[in-house]
């Protein structure tokens, strides 16, 4: 039986992208993922597309989360350790948040952001995807006033790209939408946005892609990357002992791709981040879009008669337990916004890892020591929002179309040996 031409290691937004652009071009594909069911971090984010985002690599984050370090609560909570990798890590992360970085981020990300929200609405069309996609923007809801004026200025720097944002006082936020609390001051509307059901997205993204022939297989576990004598990645390696062949494999396993990459002599450079979920039924108000809460950094999104709750990163090794207290601090943190969180039952509970580069940009492309290895991970909180780009950006490398995205700083963070 020949050999698929392309494997795609990991089932989340990414890879399920990849694969699905992939075979509209054709390309025979096969789909490898140790879960058997949808509970990757796609699934687990907010549901928030929030074109234009900032990267975590804003102005004064790493000064934040040295202060945040003692507190188990605190949006941003990095587990003290000695690790010559954590250390290396946070000390290329504080040197990214400054504010030349922040502009050159976000000239790719804002590029991105136009083209990753066509490219969904497309799929979204072409293959009728019930996700409860709505282009109502995103609101960046805030406390204090001050903290107003810091938001707005924030949302200003998008507007060179083209990003439309308004300024909403507390009293007129309320006469839209009676969910929000006397407490809100304001907040600031990113209006080209949009919110999302992810789980039923990436599920829709999985079907349409077997009906277009890609080849989806769960429930196995991929050790390593199988190189021949050149040192050319020609498979994926199952537990099993199987070798899964493909004339080009791509890397999108999240946080797990750093270690997959290694067994080939390649490495990206990436933390694992632990984000949480709840869903809440019977919220006795829910408000009509999404957004974040500026001050505890906890992201909401109605879904049908649910409430997702999310937020929190969590940056320790790898399979410690659940932080209860985390869960609780998303309570906790939309208590002064919302009415009625405290009326809700929780139906669902979720915890998974995001992976971090240092850098806050994602590693999107061929590694040049290691051909036919392509490596699309390190998305952080941005992999839902730019899962459709990347996966177009994969296509289109993979067969040889022109890219319409500017790879400098994706290519200045690829892995090195």
């Amino acid at each position: 039986m020949e050999s698929p031409r392309t494997v795609v290691v990991g089932a989340g937004i990414v890879g399920l992208c990849g694969a699905y652009e992939l075979a509209r071009r054709g390309v025979e594909v096969v789909v490898l993922d140790r879960d058997t069911t949808f509970d990757n971090a796609s699934c687990g984010n907010a549901g928030l597309f929030s074109i234009g985002h900032y990267p975590l690599t804003r102005p004064g984050a790493s000064l934040r989360g040295l202060r945040w370090m003692f507190n188990r609560s605190s949006p941003l909570w990095i587990r003290p350790s000695l690790s010559p990798d954590l250390l290396r890590w946070l000390w290329t992360f504080h040197r990214h948040c400054n504010d030349a970085h922040l502009q050159r981020c976000l000239q790719t990300l804002g590029a991105m952001g136009w083209r990753t929200i066509q490219a969904l609405e497309e799929i979204l069309d072409t293959e009728s995807i019930d996700c409860l996609y709505r282009r109502s923007g995103w609101l960046d809801l805030v406390l204090d006033h001050a903290n107003l004026d810091l938001a707005t200025r924030e949302a200003k720097v998008l507007a060179p790209l083209g990003y439309r944002t308004d300024r909403i006082s507390g009293a007129e936020l309320r006469r839209m939408d009676g969910a929000y609390r006397d407490e809100v001051a304001g907040a600031v509307h990113y209006v080209d946005s949009a919110i999302i059901h992810p789980g039923r997205l990436v599920r829709g993204l999985a079907a349409a892609s077997e009906r277009l022939g890609v080849t989806i297989r769960r429930g196995v576990t991929v050790e390593g990357l199988a190189t021949d004598r050149t040192g050319r990645c020609i498979g994926a390696r199952l537990s099993s002992g199987e070798v899964v062949r493909g004339e080009t494999v791509v890397l999108a396993a999240g946080i797990w791709s750093d270690a997959l990459a290694a067994s080939a002599g390649v490495r990206v450079k990436m933390q694992p981040a632990r984000g949480y979920h709840l869903q809440l039924e019977g919220v006795a108000q829910l408000p009509t879009t999404g957004g974040v809460m500026h001050e505890t950094f906890v992201a909401y999104n109605p879904m049908g008669t649910q409430l997702r709750l999310a937020g929190t990163l969590e940056i320790a090794p790898v399979g410690r337990p659940w932080m209860r207290r985390r869960l609780g601090a998303l309570i906790t943190g939309a208590r002064r916004y919302l009415h009625g969180i405290d009326s809700g039952r929780a139906t669902e509970e979720w915890a998974g890892y995001r992976p971090c580069t240092a850098d806050g940009m994602p590693v999107i492309g061929f590694i040049r020591e290691t051909p036919g290895l392509y490596v699309a991970t390190g998305h952080a909180m941005m992999g839902l929002m730019l899962g459709p780009i990347t996966g177009r950006m994969i296509a289109a490398d993979i067969c040889g179309e022109s890219s319409t995205i500017d790879p400098e700083i994706l290519a200045s963070v690829r892995p090195d040996r």
